[in-house]
């Protein structure tokens, strides 16, 4: 279960969070590549296909897609929380 908690937080960390790969997804403009480029900023659909390729199994890959979308939505909080909006 931990480790599928770690996938989460992976596939958040580069869909969304860990700056440094966002400076070079946005410097390659990986957003207007075909097939994958939209996908590798949606934190659920890149903790999905992160665990599927990992744990080759479709139920850990949804649990995990589930728990992106919650650590996501968690984190929105606090910042929102945090900058007053």
């Amino acid at each position: 279960m931990i480790n599928l908690i770690g996938l989460a937080v992976l596939g958040f960390m580069i869909a969304d969070w860990f700056q440094p790969l966002q400076w070079l997804k946005n410097k390659l403009k990986v957003f207007n590549w075909p097939l994958i480029g939209t996908h590798l900023y949606c934190v659920k659909c890149c903790s999905f296909w992160l665990a599927l390729i990992i744990t080759q199994s479709l139920y850990s890959a949804a649990i995990v897609s589930i728990f992106g979308y919650i650590i996501k939505f968690i984190v929105d909080k606090i910042e929102d929380y945090y900058h007053g909006n």
